[in-house]
């Protein structure tokens, strides 16, 4: 069956069902580049650039290396329906990716997101049939020993040593759409300073305040549910919330809100009809949730601004609990499995930026393919399975990319804590 199953004409089919525009958007990004140096047009250099990303290749070179052949070329050209001698070499995606509008990729995300919210597939993991989940989370994509650019961010360690030392860093925070396995990016926010010399730096909470702003403009009307770690556990941020009409359940560690921390121990002989998960409403401005687990105890504590009742504690349990998938679903495949963030696929930060959305674009059609198509759920393949077969498609067989016919994803529901 594996040898049989074409990866590749499913990719091709979910794009343009799913995302029918995609190509056409791509080809409209702005191309800086002067007329007569442009040999390529924009739809080739970013769907090469994609193809790359969904064959799971980690570097540029790479990249060129393994897709530069015949069967790749005439498939690219099947894809975007034009006529092509040869692929972009790296050096030249990196060229448009150090000028390309970061603005204009944001605008490709939102596209695909909203894409999906209508296509109504992920409906059935609204909370209460109207809430989608949108989970926020900050992550390092790469680190230097020497400054990399005047936005760099500065961390230094053994203060006061004689081995004191500096490491700088690119850090992005993301707002991630959580249905079920799939954890697809809404929006990302770069957390960065303006320029080199800067009396307090750029933070993650800061960088939050900017996103929400924007997610609130460009969703005006998307029921949301903002989860979090405890570092979002402050009243700035249930303040933006509840303007935006949004609801949150957010991690709470003792710390974070000592005075609420100390009221909760206070009720600690409170009964209800569950001894694992105990809840009170109406504390301060929120409500509190706790889960022990069997054998091991551990205690997990979340702050939220839902009614909690003997019939939805446990689903809110299970909400609560979704907030580790950013950084499973997410940030782990791509720092570790599929694609790899923190490698420096160049040198200028407008292109790192560039390539940190088309990493975006690509896992979330892997997603779509990995958890939604059938054969490669029953088969159990791997992502690493996948990659390869993916590419052996891409790069050694002609695909006919003409006949069009409607897939049906399928995801899983698991309504479990």
């Amino acid at each position: 069956m594996k040898k049989e199953i074409n990866i590749f004409s499913d990719v091709v089919q979910i794009i343009k069902q799913y995302f029918p525009q995609l190509t056409k958007k791509l080809n409209e990004l702005t191309d800086v580049r002067h007329k007569s140096y442009i040999e390529y047009q924009m739809s080739v250099i970013t769907v090469t650039r994609l193809l790359g990303l969904f064959c799971g290749i980690k570097s540029m070179r790479e990249t060129t290396e393994k897709l530069n052949t015949k069967e790749t070329i005439k498939n690219i050209s099947n894809l975007l329906e034009i006529e092509l001698e040869e692929l972009p070499h790296y050096d030249t995606i990196n060229d448009v990716f150090e000028k390309i509008d970061i603005k204009e990729l944001r605008k490709i995300q939102k596209y695909m997101i909203t894409k999906l919210i209508r296509s109504k597939m992920f409906d059935k993991y609204r909370y209460r049939n109207k809430y989608f989940q949108i989970v926020i989370d900050g992550t390092r994509m790469m680190s230097f020993k020497k400054r990399h650019c005047k936005n760099c961010l500065k961390s230094t360690h053994n203060k006061g040593t004689e081995k004191e030392y500096s490491i700088y860093y690119h850090y992005v925070l993301e707002a991630k759409l959580v249905v079920g396995e799939i954890v697809i990016s809404l929006d990302s926010e770069f957390v960065e300073n303006e320029h080199e010399n800067v009396a307090k730096q750029d933070c993650e909470l800061r960088a939050f305040y900017r996103m929400a702003e924007r997610i609130k403009r460009e969703y005006p009307k998307l029921p949301i549910i903002i989860s979090g770690d405890a570092l979002y556990a402050c009243e700035p941020v249930m303040k933006i919330c509840k303007e935006n009409k949004w609801e949150y359940i957010i991690r709470l560690k003792e710390e974070r809100l000592k005075q609420l921390g100390e009221e909760i121990r206070g009720l600690e002989e409170v009964e209800t009809e569950d001894k694992n998960i105990r809840y009170w409403n109406n504390i301060k401005y929120a409500e509190v949730e706790f889960e022990k687990e069997e054998e091991k105890t551990t205690e997990f504590m979340w702050i939220t601004s839902l009614k909690i009742t003997e019939k939805n504690k446990e689903e809110i349990v299970y909400y609560g609990r979704q907030r580790w998938k950013i950084e499973n679903e997410g940030f782990n495949i791509q720092k570790n499995g599929t694609f790899d963030i923190e490698h420096i696929y160049s040198k200028n930060y407008n292109a790192i930026k560039a390539h940190y959305f088309f990493i975006q674009f690509a896992h979330t059609i892997r997603q779509l393919l990995e958890k939604g198509i059938k054969y490669i759920k029953e088969l159990k393949m791997s992502i690493k399975e996948v990659s390869a077969i993916l590419t052996q498609a891409l790069t050694q067989t002609t695909q006919n990319l003409t006949e069009y016919q409607k897939i049906q994803l399928r995801f899983v529901i698991k309504l479990s804590i």
